[in-house]
């Protein structure tokens, strides 16, 4: 007898002996069970159903060490997971571009005047939004994420300004990180840098 032959023998006879015990183990319930309720024995149940009771308690385990596994030696799923109850609770219509590109810097400023740099940043985030809309660079669409706006601005020019916006906008929704004046103030030069080189295009019109 090879090896290999004695491993696949030694695994059945593995799987023989757990089989057997599980069997031992439903009958003794399934006994003490009739017992204690008076119902009649019925004798041992038959062999095709502690069968099936094996392979059902095995694929359950199964399918829970791996999905065990999975969550937690690949953080992207747990990041996926995070995102997508944080958008299940999010108000329907979050981004839905209702305002001007004025409205929302006014917004903004009410927001920092009151020491809310959280919704100040995120009223600069939409304001780029609605640039960006109005200007037919990347028209809005109420299903596209931070992840593909960072990649659409890549081609535009000034593309740093627009990533720290978005970026800021990435902290807001998945993480607890403050927001304080600093990084406002940053978001605010971006927009500022983002809006003159739209009206340097435009020869100052706007």
């Amino acid at each position: 007898m090879s090896a290999q032959d004695f491993e696949t023998s030694n695994l059945d006879w593995q799987l023989q002996k757990i089989r057997q015990q599980l069997s031992e183990w439903v009958e003794l319930q399934l006994s003490g069970f009739d017992n204690r309720l008076g119902i009649p024995d019925w004798g041992v149940p038959p062999p095709w159903v502690l069968e099936l009771t094996f392979w059902v308690i095995v694929s359950l385990l199964v399918v829970w060490m791996g999905w065990q596994l999975v969550y937690r030696f690949y953080p992207a799923l747990r990041q996926w997971n995070v995102q997508v109850q944080r958008s299940l609770n999010q108000p329907r219509g979050a981004r839905n571009l209702s305002k001007t590109i004025q409205d929302w810097l006014r917004q903004a400023q009410k927001w920092q005047q009151q020491g809310n740099y959280r919704e100040a940043c995120r009223a600069l985030y939409m304001a780029m939004l609605q640039q960006l809309n109005d200007t037919q660079r990347i028209p809005h669409a109420a299903s596209r994420t931070d992840g593909e706006y960072l990649t659409l601005v890549r081609q535009l020019p000034d593309a740093r300004s627009y990533q720290t916006l978005i970026q800021v906008h990435e902290q807001l929704c998945f993480s607890d990180t403050p927001i304080t004046s600093e990084i406002f103030q940053q978001c605010q030069q971006a927009f500022r840098q983002i809006e003159g080189e739209r009206r340097d295009r435009t020869g100052g019109a706007g």
